[in-house]
């Protein structure tokens, strides 16, 4: 079931980009999550929260993301189910996971794919609940797949 809800299309970025490369990724996407790889091997994933923590300690947007990115890759076999998926993304507090089908990386499943897939009504919601305040002191529901 988790392939027919995945993201089958991997952005990602190499062991030499900088922060601000994979900036400029997650912008253009508008996505969240970034796997990082070097020489064709999966080493690490940055979250737009790991761009965030960085910027405290950062001499130049054009330092390496290497220091920045988490090396522990959380992933869920593709024949897996929602149910594991959640469990996974509860036990590490995670928000997406890595899919793998026989070692390879195949696909990315977010929170947000789930909530799409199993229930509408959850994600309208969660939609509810949060909000931007704009200058004019209006109020409006916004959350996406990159706030999930």
């Amino acid at each position: 079931m988790i392939n027919e809800i995945m993201s089958k299309k991997i952005i990602s970025g190499t062991k030499n980009s900088s922060i601000k490369d994979i900036s400029l990724l997650m912008k253009k996407y508008n996505i969240g999550f970034i796997p990082i790889k070097d020489k064709g091997k999966w080493i690490g994933v940055v979250t737009d929260r790991d761009i965030c923590l960085a910027i405290s300690n950062i001499k130049s947007v054009d330092d390496s993301i290497v220091p920045y990115m988490s090396k522990n890759l959380i992933c869920i076999d593709i024949n897996s189910d929602i149910l594991n998926a959640l469990k996974i993304m509860s036990k590490e507090k995670v928000k997406r996971l890595l899919v793998k089908e026989n070692d390879n990386i195949v696909g990315v499943l977010s929170l947000s794919d789930m909530l799409m897939y199993t229930n509408n009504d959850v994600l309208t919601t969660i939609k509810t609940i949060f909000y931007i305040h704009d200058n004019n002191g209006l109020e409006s529901a916004e959350i996406d797949e990159f706030y999930l």
